[in-house]
């Protein structure tokens, strides 16, 4: 068999290859990677002449794989994310004052981030790292010591516990209804903007599973901009641009200090609840066991 290096195309179109593909755009691709807009060219060109077929087709100044090039990006995306995912865990391994924690985006930017200092300040010498994906991951596999997760009990190969349940409600910014009665039931809702989320985490509730849990028969289309991002759809609440759905454990400070209003009486509680996570071989680790204690503790002073 021929050496692992004769059979490889060159590693540096590679790369190329993969942001092109991703991006179906050489311009974009280029400027990514810091490189012209000929040499991003030029690199897909010898792959094609090393592979002997054409991995792109293009028309009228656009850029679409070809058969050939959507089963190559396939593979070149799954080696690349591979091979970063364990330089990742390398990282992280090598460095041994480091706790490695990861939760959802928006988990982190509302109830995490402000209790955060807190620990640094009992645990100055340990190097915190916080990573934050609301995309399905192998927290575990990267590395990661911690992790805070929605969903249900089952989690074969950690060590879970449960830190507290969720309800979610209507909200919106003071005085949003001030040129009118704000709505007392759920299927009034209807008639207003509403802040929708799109997002990859399948327990996030979306407006129209809201409404249903409700009662209410819901439209074809619901009026209102669309986020992917939870953190902009409240930011939008607070400006007045409409309604958004609160989780309650996320927005409760904001509306502690009055400045979101639960809009109805209504609200539902999900079945999932957030859990505090560790691998088995984590568990070892002192900074893990006392990083555990401490959000244990300070998720028993939220309200239950």
């Amino acid at each position: 068999m021929k050496p692992l290096r004769l059979r490889l195309p060159p590693p540096n179109a590679l790369v190329v290859f993969e942001a092109v593909a991703r991006l179906l755009s050489f311009t974009a691709a280029a400027r990514e990677l810091g490189v012209s807009q000929a040499a991003a060219s030029r690199q897909v060109r010898n792959l094609e002449e090393h592979l002997g077929l054409a991995l792109f087709r293009r028309e009228r100044k656009r850029v679409y794989l070809t058969g050939p090039g959507e089963q190559l990006q396939r593979a070149v995306e799954a080696g690349l994310y591979q091979i970063a995912d364990a330089a990742d865990a390398l990282r992280t391994a090598i460095r041994p004052e480091q706790l490695t924690v990861a939760t959802t985006i928006a988990f982190s930017a509302f109830w995490l981030m402000p209790r955060l200092f807190a620990f640094h300040a009992a645990h100055p010498v340990w190097e915190l790292n916080l990573m934050t994906s609301d995309a399905p991951r192998d927290w575990a596999a990267e590395g990661v010591s911690v992790s805070v997760v929605f969903g249900d009990a089952d989690w074969p190969g950690y060590r879970a516990e449960r830190l507290f349940g969720e309800e979610v409600l209507p909200v919106a910014r003071p005085g949003y209804f001030k040129q009118r009665p704000p709505p007392r039931e759920p299927a009034a809702l209807l008639g207003e903007t509403l802040l929708q989320m799109d997002s990859e985490l399948i327990s996030w509730w979306s407006w129209p599973e809201w409404l249903r849990r409700n009662g209410v028969a819901v439209p074809g289309k619901l009026t209102g901009p669309h986020f992917n991002n939870y953190s902009i759809a409240i930011q939008a609440a607070l400006d007045g641009a409409g309604v958004a759905l609160g989780w309650r454990r996320l927005v409760e400070p904001l509306l502690r200090d009055g400045r979101l209003l639960p809009v109805t009486a209504a609200r539902v509680a999900p079945g999932e609840s957030y859990w505090l996570l560790s691998p088995e071989a984590a568990l070892e680790d002192a900074r893990t066991e006392a990083f555990r204690g401490w959000i244990s503790a300070e998720a028993a002073e939220d309200w239950t």
